[in-house]
């Protein structure tokens, strides 16, 4: 079993008299990668700041790298951290300056930093700027040296506060690609803040969802994205289809009823405010040929198609179905030859990928 480098339990904050934190218990192994989730002014980058001992906690307790937060020197326990902005705030001097300012706070050598700091630029690819002025650099290219300068004296847990945000999408993947490698070949403990979901599914093992200072959900992404606990990490996700339904019980069991009319048996764990079935496009298929039913019949609709939107790889195609839209997502091939706009279709899913909330 890991050692547990932060373990949080019954903090809370309070900004302007109102409570912005509240988490019952938090627990992170060494050498996680962990992704921290949420709506707007769920509590990230609180936590995040909590965590760097940046932000007082009025209750509760917190244990990093084995020490009482509150009880030890903060500039202890911060030194063998690392946190990372989405302002990269770089002095106006040098790449190499930058990210040997660390090093030279900690008293290395000269020859010693050379080393650690050629070795952190060229993990992130950016080592041909060393001589470089901060000021003219890149967004891209100021968050590759600020991953640099945040890694360079190897701390054991580095927090990331949205980092990437501004960034385009490929240079974001690649960053996050080079920088899971980096952590994982030094067993670095990481925290991530992102409104991206899918750079979490890119990058973490595991993922918390906040929701109004509170832990609502905690597992892994994939899970997350297709069993989200509500509808606004629903849609926070980007679930394909949210769709109104009720639920019902009867003698012979209990049934969800979508507003198109379309019914099933509900064999999950039951809720007590249903509002709302999730489905993953994926999770629906197109079929116009007789179906095997077998121990979990499908549900089949019928629908028109009204849009088809290209993909890599899927397709996203939209589905009128008696005043209800679907979305759904399908391999390429299967579009190109057997779907058109206008055509009818029957579309089926198991019960089972269902998600009620």
């Amino acid at each position: 079993m890991r050692p547990v480098v932060l373990e949080i339990a019954d903090i809370e904050v309070f900004r302007n008299k109102r409570k912005t934190l509240a988490i019952e218990r938090l627990e992170v192994p060494a050498g996680e990668i962990l992704a921290v989730i949420g709506p707007n002014g769920a509590g990230k980058s609180t936590l995040l700041q909590v965590i760097n001992m940046h932000v007082a906690y009025t209750s509760g307790s917190m244990v990093l790298f084995g020490q009482d937060a509150g009880a030890v020197d903060k500039h202890i326990l911060r030194r063998r951290c690392s946190m990372v902005f989405q302002e990269t705030l770089l002095l106006n001097d040098t790449v190499y300056n930058n990210v040997a300012l660390a090093l030279r706070f900690r008293g290395l050598v000269e020859a010693e930093i050379k080393d650690k700091v050629n070795k952190a630029l060229t993990n992130f690819h950016c080592a041909h700027l060393s001589s470089r002025l901060a000021c003219k650099l890149s967004g891209g290219e100021a968050q590759r040296v600020c991953l640099a300068r945040a890694l360079v004296y190897e701390p054991e847990l580095l927090l990331l506060d949205e980092p990437f945000a501004s960034l385009d999408s490929p240079t974001r993947n690649a960053l996050l690609t080079e920088l899971r490698q980096v952590a994982v070949a030094h067993g670095t403990t990481v925290v991530l803040v992102s409104h991206s979901f899918n750079d979490i599914l890119y990058f973490a093992e595991r993922a918390v969802v906040l929701q109004d200072g509170r832990i609502v959900q905690d597992d892994t992404p994939e899970v997350i994205l297709r069993r989200p606990v509500n509808v606004t990490i629903a849609s926070l996700v980007g679930m394909d289809n949210i769709l109104p339904c009720q639920v019902h019980k009867y003698d012979d069991g209990v049934y969800v009823q979508l507003i198109n009319g379309v019914h099933f048996p509900w064999r999950g764990e039951e809720q007590s405010k249903t509002a709302f079935c999730c489905l993953p496009g994926d999770a629906l298929s197109i079929v116009n040929e007789p179906l095997p039913y077998f121990k979990n019949p499908l549900v089949v609709t019928e629908g028109i198609v009204s849009q088809i939107v290209p993909g890599i790889g899927m397709y996203r195609i939209i589905v009128e179905t008696k005043g209800m839209s679907l979305t759904l997502r399908v391999p390429r091939e299967q579009v190109a030859s057997k779907v058109s706009m206008g055509m009818p279709i029957n579309i089926a899913f198991n019960p089972e990928e269902a998600q009620l909330v």
